[in-house]
């Protein structure tokens, strides 16, 4: 098993994997959409639905990685890949393969990422992991805010 490490810098989420390879995830501050570089390229991230459960990552050519409750996919031979997210962290599942990603806490910490087996375009799948468990804690995040406001207002009369 290899441990990954996501950190935030520069305003981007950075991704090293080791042997100079880098690769980064920016987003808005809405996080309804982002961006992924890699070495292999650039892809816009977005999530799969309203409720931000999964996340596709394509290019103009079509979706490379789709991780969805009901129909993943991710780059590579095997079977079928599986997308279990949870609240503070997410698998991606593929035969024996596995990418565990675990949050931090608090929003800006360190992204702890446990590889086991053998990923195509690694990098691409990690930070679409990541984008997808991250988009779903802001939108968490941003209804609580919505909340919370409208109950101090309360109603005058």
């Amino acid at each position: 098993m290899t441990t990954l490490t996501v950190r935030k810098q520069d305003g981007a989420f950075v991704l090293d994997s080791g042997a100079g390879r880098r690769a980064s995830l920016r987003t808005g501050w809405s996080w309804r959409c982002g961006e992924i570089r890699t070495g292999a390229g650039l892809w816009t991230v977005a999530p799969t639905d309203r409720r931000r459960i999964g996340a596709t990552a394509q290019t103009e050519h079509g979706v490379a990685v789709r991780l969805d409750l009901l129909r993943s996919h991710v780059p590579g031979p095997g079977g079928v890949a599986r997308w279990m997210p949870g609240r503070w962290g997410g698998e991606v599942v593929r035969d024996e393969h596995r990418l565990a990603v675990r949050l931090p806490g608090r929003p800006g910490g360190t992204i702890h990422v446990d590889v086991t087996g053998v990923w195509a375009e690694l990098e691409l799948v990690t930070l679409t992991a990541c984008f997808a468990l991250m988009s779903r804690r802001r939108r968490r995040m941003l209804i609580t805010m919505a909340v919370a406001g409208t109950g101090t207002h309360g109603a005058t009369g």
